[in-house]
């Protein structure tokens, strides 16, 4: 069954045509569930190879052309009279006008990395045009299509398997696990204070709980699912359309990936349990609704913020019904026995905790170190703790634990670490590390603010103060010096930094700027020979330099 979209305003059905000229096989899904945000467009598999055309789907104009190491990619994007634009990302190459614009565009600016907005009357294009061939560009996890429909108005990202794009889906969505959470003194369930998991049985429509088909729960409590959607043919564990959870057939929340705002795409950390996903990759759908969420445009219901009271000695009846894009449905159903709330004694809070919350800014500080976030960077109360370790002699700071890594951060927080034995001669490479179990260090853009480096973060987790002494490394692959590269469709350079990461670099031949263009995952440069090179012998000077102005310089002569 395929979906169309209706143009409610004129009633008038709305078709793109598909982007691709092969069949469309998704490794992703509108609304699936990623790390940090939600899944914006569908994923479209390219049978592992890059240099398939890809084809605008509609009559329209270029309205913008992203280039960057990361993210996107390469990325057109495509307006049409319709009030929808469409966007194709990771792209291996631009093709006829849209090419020749951004070849003069990169060396105009003299940068690989750019973000043009056109005019409508600049390039136009006929639908089934191809505007480019499809690559690995970017972020991209493998070769694939990521494909896009806006709507121009809002920016709001939707489905584009509304629009006439279809592939086979006749598999039902699964359940695999249901979470379970008391909420507030004196709850439980099944006795526990505590969350607990129940694996579930069934298949095709209809799910149950394994063991039993009865909790209890005193009190109050909210529940989770983990559920994915698969399509036909496919093995990739896809996104699901709604999730709906009803109580004694009321119907109590229902979420709907139908439209996404791209600014909002962070508060996926607050609908779903980000401990499960930090601890075992799990992504589980909470009903329970933080108060420093705001996600509004995904419910279409929500009953008590989604935490929910059992009266003692009743008996519910509780059905979640999960949709794909296609309207298969899964359904899960059991049974809640209300029970007697229980009142152990609390615990005294502890003193050296201090509380954050998300209406306000949060802040903490020692001699040594000081954390500070802004007001909306926490999705809940936050009882915040601190605890400084003693590092290794690598180190030029003892370590910070902040917290911990299960707790998400919704805005950028800074940190501020004033490094107590760095020798003033190695002041200007110190930068802050975030450590993880095994003592490896991720870096951290640092800068200095009187005695303290300083760093922005969206994780806690344990910080130090590193160095970072040693020059970025330079390495021709598919060439040597004095070579002939006459038949050489490409030069390939690695380029990589041990620890504060590759800030910028830049090339020349015989003095004059080129394009290279830097894919960041494969730590790789590559120059396509082009008008730069003159017949016979060229220099090609390459200087590349890390994030505490570390530097590396290459000079390579070769044939033309």
């Amino acid at each position: 069954m395929s979906m169309v979209y209706m143009l409610e305003a004129v009633g008038q059905e709305i078709k793109f045509g598909n982007p691709l000229t092969i069949p469309l096989r998704l490794s992703g899904t509108f609304g699936e569930l990623r790390s940090d945000h939600f899944h914006t467009g569908i994923d479209i598999k390219t049978n592992q190879q890059e240099g398939y055309p890809v084809i605008a789907v509609e009559d329209g104009y270029v309205a913008r052309i992203a280039v960057s190491p990361y993210g996107y990619g390469k990325a057109i994007y495509i307006n049409h009279s319709n009030g929808y634009t469409s966007v194709y990302g990771h792209l291996q190459k631009m093709n006829g006008t849209i090419a020749t614009y951004l070849h003069r565009k990169h060396y105009e600016k003299q940068k690989f990395q750019l973000d043009i907005s056109l005019q409508p009357f600049e390039i136009k294009v006929k639908k089934g045009d191809t505007i480019a061939w499809s690559g690995n560009s970017g972020s991209s996890g493998g070769p694939h299509l990521h494909f896009e429909i806006r709507e121009v108005s809002s920016q709001a990202a939707v489905n584009p398997l509304q629009f006439g794009i279809s592939v086979k889906d006749w598999i039902r969505p699964t359940i695999s696990l249901l979470k379970v959470y008391p909420d507030g003194f004196g709850s439980l369930v099944n006795g526990s204070p505590q969350p607990i998991k129940v694996n579930l049985s069934g298949w095709g429509p209809y799910y149950r709980l394994r063991n039993r088909d009865t909790l209890l729960i005193a009190g109050d409590a909210w529940f989770g699912i983990k559920t994915y959607d698969l399509l036909n043919d496919e093995p990739n564990h896809n996104g699901v359309r709604s999730v709906a959870l009803f109580i004694d057939s009321i119907p109590v929340f229902n979420i709907e990936f139908n439209r996404l705002y791209f600014d909002k795409g962070r508060y996926i950390n607050a609908l779903c349990d980000y401990s499960e996903i930090v601890l075992h990759n799990h992504w589980i759908i909470q009903t329970r609704k933080a108060p420093q969420s705001y996600l509004e445009n995904i419910y279409q219901t929500l009953v008590n913020n989604g935490s929910y009271t059992f009266l003692p000695d009743s008996i519910y009846h509780l059905k979640y019904v999960v949709s794909d894009h296609y309207g298969n449905e899964s359904i899960l159903r059991f049974i809640v026995k209300g029970k007697q709330k229980i009142y152990a004694p609390l615990r005294p809070f502890s003193s050296s905790h201090t509380q954050f919350s998300g209406d306000r800014e949060a802040s903490y500080d020692t001699l040594d170190f000081s954390f500070w976030a802004p007001i909306g960077a926490f999705y809940d109360t936050v009882n915040f703790s601190y605890k400084r370790l003693t590092s290794g002699p690598a180190f030029f700071s003892d370590f910070h634990r902040i917290h911990t890594p299960t707790t998400p951060i919704h805005s950028w927080a800074k940190i501020s670490i004033r490094p107590d034995r760095l020798p003033s001669r190695l002041q200007n490479k110190a930068i802050i590390v975030k450590v993880n179990q095994g003592n490896k260090p991720s870096a951290f853009i640092s800068r200095w603010d009187g005695n303290s480096l300083t760093a922005s973060t969206r994780s806690f987790g344990t910080y130090a103060v590193l160095v970072d002494t040693l020059p970025p490394l330079i390495k021709n692959l598919n060439f040597k010096n004095g070579q002939n590269i006459k038949n050489l469709p490409r030069l390939n350079i690695k380029i990589s930094d041990d620890l504060s990461g590759i800030d910028s670099y830049v090339g020349d031949i015989n003095g004059k700027w080129i394009l290279l263009e830097y894919d960041a995952k494969n730590n790789l440069l590559t120059y396509f020979p082009d008008e730069m090179l003159a017949q016979g012998e060229n220099k090609l000077h390459i200087r590349v330099t890390d994030n505490v102005g570390n530097f590396s310089e290459a000079t390579y002569n070769l044939i033309y």
